[in-house]
């Protein structure tokens, strides 16, 4: 289940969001088609692509209403501007970090978008060089003002990419934002 992580920011300071994620382990895109359609091995095998079953998606919706978000609903905010993007990963105390273990270092490359009133923005993005097993740090695309994306009553963070490899188990990991709040001028924070 993805749960978000809140953290008030005092005045003046970065608005921090953090979501707990989780990308689920794969059950093989050529098993599911067969036994959900009955589809035989060899038709499928003709028709897709072996690197899709690479492909993870996870994604969950946010309300604008959480306590770290309140210094961007003040009539006084003119931009929302991403600051830091990255993924961390800790392992459950006592847990054996081997072979099979899930961590971040079975993710390829990827990207983080934010959606918002039928609308979908690229905010950050992760190659290979970027990606170690316990934290990713994001490169983020552009100087986009988001506010309009994080004042909706809902909002959408998603990551999607590559795996280099199939999990075998579920991978849980956090999202974190950090973003530049712009005020009007001659306004205080």
């Amino acid at each position: 289940m993805n749960r978000t992580i809140v953290a008030s920011p005092p005045a003046g300071s970065p608005v921090v969001l953090g979501v707990e994620l989780t990308i689920a382990n794969h059950e093989g895109l050529r098993r599911s088609l067969k036994s959900a359609f009955g589809v035989s091995t060899r038709a499928i095998n003709l028709r897709i692509d072996p690197g899709m079953d690479l492909i993870f998606l996870s994604e969950a919706t946010i309300s604008s209403s959480l306590p770290c978000l309140a210094s961007i609903t003040r009539a006084n905010v003119t931009a929302v501007r991403l600051r830091d993007a990255h993924l961390t990963w800790t392992p459950e105390p006592g847990q054996a970090i081997g072979r099979g273990t899930p961590t971040l270092g079975a993710l390829e490359s990827g990207s983080c978008f934010l959606m918002a009133n039928n609308r979908k923005v690229l905010i950050a993005s992760f190659t290979p060089r970027m990606v170690f097993p316990t934290h990713v740090e994001m490169e983020k695309q552009g100087q986009l003002n988001l506010l309009e994306f994080l004042r909706a009553d809902t909002f959408t963070l998603e990551v999607s990419g590559t795996n280099r490899r199939r999990l075998t188990r579920p991978l849980n990991f956090s999202v974190v934002l950090s973003f530049e709040v712009q005020l009007a001028a001659g306004a205080s924070a």
